[in-house]
């Protein structure tokens, strides 16, 4: 019986570590004020959508204060279904988090039932079992990657279509300031961001788990 539930515990350790790792590296990008900055800097959006850098900067940071909480949105600056909009997208935000945290728990709480089941040998059964979760999860990444890169349009509408109960979403670049701020190319970029770093960090996790499993072989 400790066979299979130490297995099962391991599955769910592993899994909770990297949807926990991939909405924590979702997160950083996403409110990364200098990834906005150089985006902005690369495209000379400020000109291009009539306004000055620092007021771009301002209202760039008033947006995110606004998904933290710690801020209402600029009225003067966000038309009234930007604001709604992004009312959904805190929304959206506030689940994720939550969903961050209670995968953090899950690692934690899974991570020390393991070690009471398999005490010295804890190691040992993780490496062993790591590799194949997190192969899976690469090849996910990948697939999904790949879906994105054929058509992102697409995939950008589905995606919306999913997580959003209303059409709240579709905003028009000769009204929203939201959309002049944060254009299709900026989502590519972001996403592509957020793609690469996940797949950095699941590779380097890969190549330390063998190592690991070569120093655990013979616990």
């Amino acid at each position: 019986m400790n066979k299979y539930t130490r297995q099962i515990l391991i599955v769910i350790q592993n899994f909770s570590l990297f949807i926990s790792a991939i909405l924590g590296i979702i997160f950083y990008n996403c409110f990364n004020l200098d990834f906005y900055k150089n985006f902005y800097s690369k495209g000379n959006l400020a000109p291009n959508i009539n306004t000055s850098s620092d007021e771009l900067i301002n209202n760039t940071s008033n947006l995110l204060d606004y998904l933290n909480s710690k801020a209402e949105l600029n009225t003067s600056w966000f038309t009234e279904k930007d604001i709604l909009h992004m009312k959904d997208v805190r929304t959206l935000y506030n689940v994720s988090f939550y969903t961050m945290i209670f995968f953090i728990a899950v690692f934690i709480i899974t991570t020390i039932l393991i070690i009471m089941l398999s005490k010295h040998k804890t190691m040992f059964y993780i490496t062993r079992t790591f590799n194949k979760t997190l192969l899976a999860f690469i090849i996910l990444i990948i697939v999904l990657a790949s879906i994105i890169s054929y058509n992102f349009n697409s995939f950008w509408i589905k995606f919306h279509q999913l997580l959003f109960s209303n059409d709240l979403w579709l905003l028009s670049p000769d009204e929203s300031n939201l959309i002049k701020m944060v254009p299709e190319e900026f989502f590519i970029s972001l996403i592509t961001t957020i793609i690469l770093h996940i797949l950095l960090l699941f590779v380097s996790l890969l190549v330390l788990n063998n190592i690991l499993k070569k120093r655990f072989r013979n616990f």
